[in-house]
């Protein structure tokens, strides 16, 4: 795939590909913009989204002066080495082509740039034609929003539990957590509940502030008693991933060893339980903005009327 698209945006310096940049400064970056477009995305997590600019520019600035590299401390000619780095990665061919005429008597890094510059617009094609995908996808989402649902009842708890444990974990997923917890206690009371839809609930319900203050907030009694729940095998359903994010996931074990570690009952869960290598979760519905919907995939694949 990349020797492919490598091909077609040879050469790679053509102003055809401007469209994908949007220059920073064209004329010259003062230490501090160089400074922060570095360190933009330096908490990124390996799951996380950075944009291919920021990707290499970071990269090449660390294989040239190292990982512990202060931008803002360098001399003028390191500068100007850092600016042609910065232009290949972020400006537009007529910005590159003046750098690259700057840098015509050291060939290593007219090399360095050009295969930087190379990467670059690699990545911005091919980040364009996922999020072209992706609004092909979701072209008739406002269709979908519109579809009137195949359940009823008075309340919201009357249409879940007319739902799936899949159904479930998609309502905890998108649940607001100060619209109360009816409707969240209702469903980790039933046996059917996979243990993943429990274990996002009380994660999300913060169990290490629990456990270790004497808030007395309007939770405080479900959260220890879906915490004995879990601590005490009640769910035998253990088929989905949690399906969260790194970042939540490192929260959620913050959580869980801050509660575990008043050593006391029933806060005693490993973080294995969030480690579990499930399903993804392939819910009916969904719930937004207050109300059940259809989830988009479901409503594609066996509701979407056939377009003409």
């Amino acid at each position: 795939m990349f020797a492919l698209i490598a091909r077609a945006v040879q050469p790679w310096t053509e102003a055809r590909h401007d469209r994908l940049f949007t220059p920073f400064a064209p004329n010259g970056a003062p230490p501090q913009l160089l400074a922060r477009l570095y360190r933009e995305y330096e908490d990124a997590l390996p799951d996380e989204f950075v944009p291919a600019q920021y990707k290499h520019f970071r990269e090449l600035v660390q294989d040239v002066f190292g990982k512990d590299v202060d931008i803002i401390r360098l001399s003028d000619p390191a500068l100007k080495r850092i600016y042609a780095l910065y232009a290949c990665c972020f400006e537009r061919s007529e910005t590159v082509h003046f750098q690259l005429t700057q840098w015509r008597a050291d060939p290593c890094m007219r090399a360095l740039m050009a295969e930087a510059r190379q990467r670059v617009i690699v990545d911005l094609l091919l980040q364009e034609e996922a999020e072209r995908t992706r609004r092909t996808h979701y072209s008739r989402w406002y269709e979908c929003r519109a579809a009137e649902i195949d359940l009823q009842g008075a309340t919201l708890l009357d249409l879940v539990k007319q739902m799936s444990p899949d159904d479930w974990h998609e309502l905890a997923l998108r649940w607001d957590w100060d619209a109360g917890v009816e409707e969240m206690s209702w469903i980790t009371a039933q046996r059917t509940c996979d243990r993943a839809t429990a274990l996002y609930v009380l994660c999300s319900l913060r169990p290490g502030l629990v456990a270790t203050t004497l808030d007395q907030g309007r939770d405080r009694p479900f959260v220890r008693a879906l915490a004995a729940r879990l601590e005490g095998g009640f769910y035998p359903n253990a088929d989905l991933a949690l399906g969260v994010s790194m970042r939540v996931r490192r929260d959620f074990e913050r959580e869980i060893e801050s509660a575990r570690a008043t050593g006391e009952s029933p806060w005693q869960l490993t973080n294995d339980l969030i480690n579990h290598r499930g399903r993804p979760h392939a819910p009916k519905y969904t719930f937004a903005d207050g109300q059940v919907r259809y989830h988009y995939d479901y409503w594609l694949a066996h509701v979407a009327p056939a377009k003409r």
